[in-house]
């Protein structure tokens, strides 16, 4: 690795704000302060939680309403923290809710540079995805997001979206992403394009994959099962298309093989109910699971499905695949797009075709020999552009140009 003696042992001070539900953005931070650990580098991490607003008081959400945008009731805190460590550099994972924007100027006015994470839309659309009524939704992209108000696009609250498009006005009028945020990362060039057109300064947006652990001991790939079984992970809410891949697992009417779904959400009893009424015996539900048992899903999985009806920033789920030797049968949208090669690491699919998902499916499960080379070829994808070490010279490379 070329990394310059100076960058060698830097002290980094990350900041993230956790979700209600855990999702890849808490993975992804976890993992990324793990790896520049290994490596030597000394991280502190400042986290919140969002559970907190579930013990505010009525005043004190009301306050939150106009700390969203700038706080500087937690400014104060970073303040000292970043007088008295002085780190080369802060990382911003996820600042919303409970820190803000104002996090950037704080450490630019220490001669700290900042780097700031965008895992998804948010500085562009009031509910971070680019997603509304259940499809894609762009009214907003290049222009003030005024009208996801009117939409309600925030947890479906005229006061909350007020807040967020508050939070937006408020940072764009003071230019903070063009004056005191020294590079952006984001995990794809689709992100990143759509991030451009949003307002974000291309010059210094990066992108650096989200990291995978490689989970193969001695890289030897399992053979696939010999009953075809068919895996989702993720959380289990409409912008993930379940209930179409459902329909489509309907149509293919393969009852010998297996469909399993790993994952909790809002739409989880609705699928359940889907399930039982078509009387789909073999869809099994895992609900949550930890690292080690969804990897062992992905090992005893033929392929991955990942049906989503939004645009993934990334596509996590994909390279976990990729790493176990196991294809992706994917969405046609998005950073899938970009990260599944049709026909050589898995297969692309019209995101909203029933048929076609059908289709693929039923190849997928009545061509084994096809579907190991397949995964061969995903296996090697993983070792060439995603593995820790690709991905750390990555992000070295990033810390390196901003700190010169």
């Amino acid at each position: 690795m070329e990394i310059d003696d100076a960058y060698r042992f830097l002290h980094v001070l990350m900041i993230h704000n956790r979700y209600q539900y855990a999702g890849g953005e808490d993975s992804s931070t976890l993992t990324e302060i793990d790896l520049l650990l290994q490596f030597g580098h000394h991280v502190k991490l400042i986290e919140r939680h969002n559970d907190e607003i579930k013990t505010y008081s009525l005043r004190k959400k009301i306050n939150l309403f106009f700390r969203t945008a700038w706080n500087s009731q937690t400014d104060k805190n970073l303040w000292a923290s970043l007088k008295k460590g002085h780190p080369d550099l802060l990382h911003v994972q996820n600042f919303f809710p409970l820190f803000s924007p104002s996090v950037h100027a704080v450490a630019q006015s220490l001669n700290i540079p900042t780097i700031q994470h965008l895992h998804n839309f948010r500085l562009g659309c009031l509910n971070a995805s680019l997603f509304r009524e259940n499809q894609i939704c762009e009214v907003c992209v290049g222009k003030n997001p005024w009208r996801g108000i009117l939409y309600r696009c925030y947890r479906n609250s005229l006061p909350a979206s007020l807040g967020v498009w508050n939070m937006l006005a408020y940072n764009r009028y003071r230019k903070t992403w063009h004056k005191d945020v020294s590079a952006f990362i984001t995990p794809s060039q689709f992100a990143a394009n759509k991030l451009i057109e949003i307002g974000i300064p291309g010059d210094r947006l990066h992108v650096k994959p989200n990291i995978t652990v490689d989970p193969l001991i001695g890289g030897v790939i399992p053979p696939l099962p010999e009953r075809p079984t068919f895996l989702f992970i993720g959380r289990l809410s409409s912008e993930k298309g379940l209930d179409m891949l459902l329909q489509a697992w309907e149509k293919l009417n393969e009852p010998e093989w297996k469909l399993n779904i790993v994952g909790e959400g809002p739409q989880r009893q609705e699928l359940q109910e889907f399930v039982n009424e078509r009387n789909l015996k073999n869809v099994s539900f895992f609900g949550q699971q930890s690292k080690d048992q969804v990897v062992e899903h992905i090992k005893n999985a033929t392929a991955i499905v990942v049906p989503s009806q939004w645009y993934e920033t990334f596509g996590r789920v994909v390279i976990e695949a990729f790493a176990c030797g196991r294809p992706v049968i994917a969405a046609d949208l998005g950073a899938l797009s970009e990260l599944v090669e049709n026909n050589t690491t898995g297969f692309l699919v019209a995101y909203n075709s029933i048929h076609v998902w059908a289709e693929n499916m039923a190849w997928a499960g009545n061509n084994y020999f096809e579907m190991t080379a397949i995964g061969q070829k995903a296996r090697q994808e993983y070792l060439r552009l995603y593995t820790p070490e690709v991905n750390y010279q990555k992000t070295i490379d990033i810390y390196q140009s901003v700190l010169k």
